[in-house]
């Protein structure tokens, strides 16, 4: 259900912190409605919101502090990063 694909989700963005992931969606996996809304953000803002909670979100940050410096991201953007 809905909380799966939320979790599934928070899996994949983890990954793809690590090296470029591939994510496949057909319409079979359509079990609830609202997955489309989760797709849809993903394609048109890049994140589910609200995906991560306040505690999750520092080490996910943490992964790409790095990186997102050496891209002249300040520590407010980094989480669009």
């Amino acid at each position: 259900g809905d909380d799966q694909l939320r979790d599934d989700l928070k899996v994949l963005y983890t990954m793809a912190i690590k090296q470029p992931v591939t994510f496949m969606f057909t319409d079979a996996h359509v079990v609830e409605e609202g997955f489309l809304e989760y797709v849809n953000n993903i394609l048109t803002v890049g994140m589910v919101p609200a995906l991560f909670g306040d505690d999750e979100k520092e080490p996910v940050m943490g992964a790409v502090r790095g990186r997102a410096k050496k891209e002249g991201i300040t520590e407010s953007g980094m989480w669009a990063f």
